[in-house]
């Protein structure tokens, strides 16, 4: 079984048996065929990439998709990624289609994703999915470091702005699809896993309320491996607050070039152990 090298850093991705398999994307070009047959009857709810309608697919800001959310309304959506790429009408339609291309980081290499957004009753978003495994991983970078060979340690570290939203203790869509890709990770490279999650945030804001927001946030990713397979007996949480920064950025005031700067520091790190058999 294959294992990163020391400070090896890596993306998510899904579909192999080590963390590191599994969480590493394996970047591919576009789909060479723009027919795309074998889709036709995949039979998994989402159209073909097929028809004179398919141009190859749609370059999109990866930070409109991350800010999609429940409860938008349609126009709030369409402002964000656009109109459905399928003539799928605006109004009374409970499902819209798109094809985005997504970089992979290599380069000019892309992968070519489809995403589905589902309105309720009123219209509302309720839920989003994608075709591909692959594709929100590039959304959600996970770095991976192996920690010790002999017991088997590893730790992930997950950008805490794009699991929640500001002052948010509340997974946000694509951030409820990291923390289960990693879940998957897990179980699938681990016989008797040992899960220790600790929340960070920066240094602005009073020091006991980060750390009850960072503790909130540890445990929220924790309730959430637990429903998706692990034994919450064996998850630990703990908030840091605003200890351990990554980085320092001069200025004594939030503004955006300085809260940009101390992004690495709002981060939730998961660390795994093997426990001895």
């Amino acid at each position: 079984m294959n294992k990163l090298s020391n400070n090896m850093m890596t993306k998510a991705a899904l579909g192999a048996a080590s963390i590191a398999a599994v969480l590493t994307i394996a970047g591919c070009a576009s789909p060479p065929n723009n027919d795309r047959t074998d889709l036709r009857d995949a039979e998994d709810g989402f159209p073909a990439l097929a028809g004179n309608w398919y141009d190859g697919g749609k370059f999109v800001n990866p930070e409109n998709i991350l800010r999609i959310r429940e409860s938008q309304t349609k126009d709030q959506v369409r402002q964000l990624i656009g109109n459905p790429h399928y003539a799928e009408g605006f109004f009374g339609v409970r499902e819209w289609n798109y094809v985005f291309n997504l970089y992979t980081g290599n380069g000019n290499e892309y992968i070519t994703c489809q995403y589905q957004v589902h309105y309720d009753d009123d219209m509302a978003l309720e839920s989003t999915r994608w075709r591909d495994a692959q594709c929100p991983a590039l959304l959600v970078p996970i770095e991976v470091e192996e920690i010790a060979a002999e017991p088997r340690e590893e730790k992930l570290t997950l950008s805490g702005d794009v699991l929640f939203d500001f002052d948010s203790d509340t997974l946000t869509l694509e951030g409820r699809r990291a923390v289960d890709q990693v879940t998957q990770a897990i179980t699938n490279d681990f016989v008797s896993p040992s899960v220790l999650i600790i929340g960070y945030t920066d240094r602005f804001g009073s020091e006991a309320y980060n750390l009850a927001l960072s503790n909130s946030r540890a445990e929220t990713v924790g309730d959430r491996m637990a429903n998706q397979g692990v034994r919450r007996s064996s998850i630990m949480t703990a908030g840091r607050g605003m200890a351990d920064p990554i980085v320092e950025c001069p200025g004594g005031t939030a503004t955006p070039s300085v809260t940009n700067c101390l992004r690495p520091n709002r981060r939730v790190e998961i660390t795994v152990t093997e426990n001895a058999q």
